[in-house]
């Protein structure tokens, strides 16, 4: 069996230490037990903690860990679970770094479930490589760690010995990915039917907010910004918009790139995009409709930009995201 150390940190989420602990736990024998043959475990996984004691989690629940990080003498596998009080954490417990460092370096494979990213980051072994998190959280980390590549598009990423996931049900994904890597395939399809998870997902873009920051710095961009929300259904003159706010639109464009990574027009797209996904979760209106709605006329034009920033199709963005009321009445029986 592979010896698995899941690190749980301060204020993380229950969610991330118990997900991949239950992949894990059950891989070789929940299937086995359902089928009436000899249980074959392939992990045996163990909760740690920096000194051992209780964890609390983000919900106030106290976690008991079944040993401290000094008493993890070998381990395969370390998973580290969320850790979005990265700073309290390095206050807290400067010595959960090096215990990392050391165990890679001796062989020990290492993965970071959802903001644990951040803490396997503080390691330096993610520097020039790729890393992604929960969507909610990538301002943050650029921030923090510019030497660390953001890919914030996937659900996981291998990069060897090191892996990080999205946000936390990303970590069951990234559960069932390691138990194939470590165990095969067919054992990660057995670990996925019983535990009725889906295999395969590898973006979490259909899941992001677009989200429009206005904490850049540069006000005539806020200002533009907030007349474009404004007028996002309606055509827009970016020369005019550009005079009204005294840049050339060449400045406009620039600055725009500058502040929110897009220019006037794409953040004009990634606006009609956002109130279209809102129209089809609603699930009163065809994407035909939507499309007029959000201020288009030619609708091949726009599918192909939702599925661009979206990374679905208009009908599977519904099916996927529509509430579970108006779901449960189009699949009835009546």
């Amino acid at each position: 069996m592979k010896k698995v150390t899941i690190l749980a940190p301060y204020n993380t989420m229950a969610t991330t230490i118990f997900g991949p602990m239950d992949i894990l736990n059950q891989a070789g024998r929940f299937w086995n037990r359902l089928i009436k043959s000899p249980k074959t475990p392939f992990f045996d996984v163990t909760i740690a903690s920096a000194d051992g004691q209780p964890i609390r989690s983000v919900n106030n629940i106290y976690i008991q860990p079944h040993c401290s990080i000094e008493d993890v003498q070998q381990t395969d596998l370390i998973v580290i679970s969320s850790a979005t009080y990265i700073q309290e954490i390095l206050e807290k417990n400067p010595e959960l770094v090096p215990w990392i460092r050391h165990h890679y370096d001796r062989g020990t494979h290492v993965a970071s479930i959802c903001t644990g990213v951040f803490l396997l980051a503080e390691t330096g072994l993610l520097d020039g490589k790729s890393a992604t998190l929960h969507w909610g959280f990538v301002d943050m980390f650029r921030k923090r760690y510019p030497q660390v590549k953001l890919r914030q598009d996937q659900m996981y990423i291998d990069h060897g010995r090191l892996y990080c996931s999205a946000g936390v049900s990303a970590g069951l994904d990234l559960s069932l990915y390691l138990v194939e890597k470590f165990c095969g395939r067919q054992a990660a399809l057995e670990s996925a039917k019983t535990m009725v998870l889906d295999m395969g997902r590898v973006s979490q873009t259909p899941y992001e907010r677009l989200f429009f920051r206005k904490d850049h710095g540069d006000p005539l961009v806020v200002k533009a910004q907030e007349w474009i929300e404004q007028h996002k259904s309606e055509p827009i003159d970016y020369e005019w918009l550009a005079q009204e706010f005294r840049m050339s639109r060449r400045s406009m464009e620039r600055r725009f790139k500058q502040s929110l990574g897009v220019t006037p027009l794409g953040y004009l797209q990634k606006l009609r995009v956002e109130r279209a996904k809102l129209l089809l979760e609603e699930g009163t209106q065809t994407f035909s409709e939507i499309t007029y709605q959000v201020g288009y006329e030619d609708i091949p034009f726009f599918r192909k930009i939702f599925v661009r920033l979206t990374g679905l199709r208009p009908n599977e963005y519904q099916r996927r995201f529509t509430g579970y009321s108006i779901a449960a009445c189009k699949t009835s029986d009546g």
